[in-house]
C-alpha cells in the first residue's frame, strides 16, 4: 500500500491508496529522490533578471516550484502546514512601519519554506505613475479621495494590486500574500475580507499602531528617503509625507473599537512589538508562527557585521586548533577596524539628521563615538539603539578572535549553533581525496551542493534549520551586532539577511581580509564589505 500527499491545504488532503502496488524503496537514501524532481529542481534560484547576491532578493519573482534554504518538505499544492492561503493585509496610518514589516515577514516566510510575496501599493502607483507630483491627484494619497480624478487613479491602482494578489494565488501557487496598504476604514477592510473569503481564503488583519513619538519620527525620516522622494532637499519630502498623514488621521477608524470587526482576525501590533492585541485567535500553526514572529520583531537601527576568524597553523577541523602569531594580529586589527567604522557610521547619521538621536541611548554616546562608546546590555542583548554585542562559534579560534572586544569590555556570546558545517567523514580531505575515496558522493554534491550530507556530516540544510533560532533573535534586536564564525555559517545568516537561494548560498564568498556589512532599510537591505588592511584572503 502506499500514500501520496496531494495537497496540504487546510481541509483539502487527498491520499491515493493502492493496495496493489508494493512501496518502491528509494534509489537514493533520504529525500535526495524528492529534491531531484520537479519540486526540488534548479528552478529555485532568484528569477529576476539581472540579479545579484550582493542585492537584496526579497522581492524577486518565484518560481511556482521554488524551493526555499530551511524549507523542510514540499507538497504537490505547493503549501505547507495545513494553513491553506491566506491574505495578510495591512493597516495603519503613513510612517507606521507597514512596509519594514510587510518585508521583514516575507523574509522569515520564505526562509521557512512558506512561498510568500508582498505587494505594496506604492510601487503598482509608481509603475504606472512616474512622477507622483505631476501625474497624481494631490488627494490620491487619502484613503478617502474627494474628487473624481482622485478616487478614479487610487481605484486603479488598488484593482491592478489586488488582481495581482489573486492570481498569486491561482496562478502562481503563491501561500501567503502581504497587502502593504493603508487600509484604515472599517468598508475597505470589510470589502477586502469578503473578496477573498469568498475565494476560500484566510484573511489575516495585523494593524501598526505607533504612538512613540520617536517611532514614528524615524519612520517618516525613512519614508522621505523612499523613491518617491529622490532628489528632494530632505526637510522638504518630510513636509510633504507629513501632509499624506495628516490627511488620513481623520478618517482613520481603528480596528474593532466599537465592536463591529469582531468577527475578523486581527493583530494590533503596538509601537512595534512592544505590545500585541489578538482577535479570533484560533488560527493554526502557521499564523501562530507568525505571531511569533511579530513578537521579536523591532525597528533595526543598527548593522549585522560578518568576520572570519583568525588563522590557526594546520587550519585542521578536527584538531579544534587555536589563533597563530598572525591570527592574533587579525583579531586585533579586526576589532580596530571595526569599531572605527561603526563610529564613523554614527557621526554621519547624526550630522545627516541630527534630531534622530535614539531616545534610548546612553547619555554619553555622541560624545563617546570616537572612543568607541557603547551601552552594554543590562538584561537582553540588542535591547538599546546603541548596543553593541559579538556573537561567536564555540571553537577556541573563532571565539579567541573575539578577546580584544572583550578586553574592551563589549559583551561576547558564544553560540554553539554558529558552529561550521560538519564536514563529518571528509574532515580535513583535500578536493583530490574526495574525489578518489567517495567519488560517487562527491558526484552528487557537485549537483546539490546546498542539501547533499557527506556520511555522518552536515548540508547547508541542517545548518540553516539549526539556525533558526539566531535568526529570531537578530530580528529582536536593535543595535549593532558582529558574528564571527567559519564561512559555511556565514553564507547561511547571510542568505537569510539577503534572501538568497539555497543554490547560491554554498558559493557565496568571504574572504578572511573584509568584514560584511548588512545595514537594514524599510524596502529592502544593502550590503557592502570593508577591507582590513594589512591581511590577505
Amino acid at each position: 500500500m502506499s500514500a501520496i500527499l496531494e495537497s496540504d491545504d487546510d481541509g483539502d488532503l487527498t491520499t491515493v491508496l493502492s493496495g496493489a502496488e508494493l512501496i518502491q524503496p528509494p534509489k537514493l537514501p533520504g529525500n535526495y529522490s524528492a529534491r531531484t524532481q520537479k519540486r526540488w529542481s534548479s528552478s529555485s534560484r532568484r528569477d529576476s533578471a539581472g540579479s545579484s547576491t550582493d542585492m537584496d532578493g526579497v522581492h524577486a519573482y518565484l518560481s511556482p516550484n521554488h524551493i526555499f534554504p530551511a524549507q523542510l518538505y514540499s507538497t504537490e499544492s505547493g503549501r505547507l502546514f495545513h494553513a491553506g492561503k491566506v491574505l495578510i493585509c495591512l493597516v495603519g496610518l503613513p510612517a507606521r512601519g507597514k512596509t519594514r514589516l510587510s518585508v521583514s515577514l516575507t523574509r522569515y516566510l520564505r526562509w521557512l519554506g512558506v512561498k510568500t510575496h508582498p505587494f505594496h501599493v506604492s510601487d503598482y502607483r509608481r509603475k504606472v505613475y512616474t512622477n507622483f507630483e505631476e501625474d497624481v491627484p494631490e488627494d490620491y494619497f487619502s484613503a478617502a479621495p474627494s474628487s473624481a480624478e482622485g478616487i478614479k487613479v487610487r481605484q486603479k491602482v488598488l484593482n491592478k494590486c489586488l488582481h495581482d494578489i489573486a492570481s498569486f494565488f491561482e496562478k502562481d501557487r503563491g501561500q501567503v500574500a502581504i497587502y502593504d496598504a493603508l487600509n484604515i476604514t472599517k468598508k475597505d477592510r470589510s470589502d477586502i475580507h469578503d473578496l477573498f473569503s469568498s475565494k476560500n481564503i484566510k484573511v489575516l488583519f495585523i494593524e501598526s499602531i505607533v504612538d512613540d513619538d520617536m517611532l514614528i519620527h524615524k519612520n517618516v525620516s525613512n519614508a522621505a528617503a523612499s523613491p518617491d522622494y529622490e532628489g528632494w532637499d530632505p526637510k522638504l519630502a518630510k513636509a510633504d509625507y507629513l501632509k499624506r498623514i495628516n490627511a488620513n488621521a481623520p478618517i482613520y477608524e481603528q480596528m474593532n473599537t466599537d465592536g463591529t470587526e469582531a468577527h475578523l482576525r486581527y493583530i494590533k501590533f503596538i509601537n512595534f512589538g512592544e505590545r500585541l492585541v489578538t482577535n479570533n485567535s484560533q488560527y493554526g500553526y502557521l499564523i501562530n508562527r507568525i505571531v511569533f514572529f511579530l513578537m521579536n520583531s523591532r525597528v533595526k537601527t543598527g548593522c549585522v557585521y560578518f568576520a572570519r576568524c583568525g588563522k590557526s597553523d594546520l587550519d585542521k577541523y578536527v584538531d579544534d586548533e587555536v589563533l597563530n602569531d598572525e591570527g592574533l594580529a587579525f583579531s586585533e586589527t579586526l576589532a580596530k577596524t571595526l569599531l572605527d567604522t561603526i563610529a564613523e557610521r554614527k557621526k554621519q547619521r547624526l550630522l545627516e539628521s541630527p534630531s534622530t538621536t535614539p531616545a534610548n541611548s546612553s547619555s554619553d554616546t555622541l560624545n563617546n563615538l570616537s572612543k568607541h562608546g557603547f551601552r552594554q546590555p543590562p538584561t537582553a542583548d540588542g535591547s538599546a539603539d546603541d548596543s553593541f554585542v559579538v556573537w561567536t562559534a564555540t571553537r577556541k579560534r573563532t571565539s579567541a578572535t573575539a578577546n580584544p572586544f572583550r578586553k574592551r569590555g563589549i559583551t561576547v556570546r558564544e553560540r554553539y549553533q554558529l558552529n561550521q558545517l560538519n564536514p563529518g567523514i571528509i574532515a580535513d580531505m583535500d578536493e583530490e581525496q574526495i574525489k578518489t575515496e567517495f567519488a560517487e558522493e562527491f558526484s552528487q554534491d557537485l549537483k546539490d551542493p546546498y542539501h547533499h550530507r557527506y556520511p555522518r556530516a552536515e548540508s547547508y540544510h541542517d545548518l540553516a534549520v539549526r539556525m533558526e533560532p539566531l535568526l529570531l533573535e537578530m530580528e529582536r534586536m536593535s543595535g549593532d551586532i558582529l558574528i564571527i564564525a567559519h564561512e559555511s555559517s556565514l553564507r547561511v545568516l547571510y542568505g537569510y539577511l539577503m534572501a538568497c537561494s539555497c543554490y547560491e548560498i554554498p558559493s557565496l564568498q568571504f574572504p578572511r581580509n573584509e568584514i560584511v556589512e548588512i545595514s537594514y532599510t524599510p524596502y529592502e537591505n544593502h550590503s557592502r564589505r570593508i577591507t582590513i588592511e594589512g591581511f590577505d584572503q
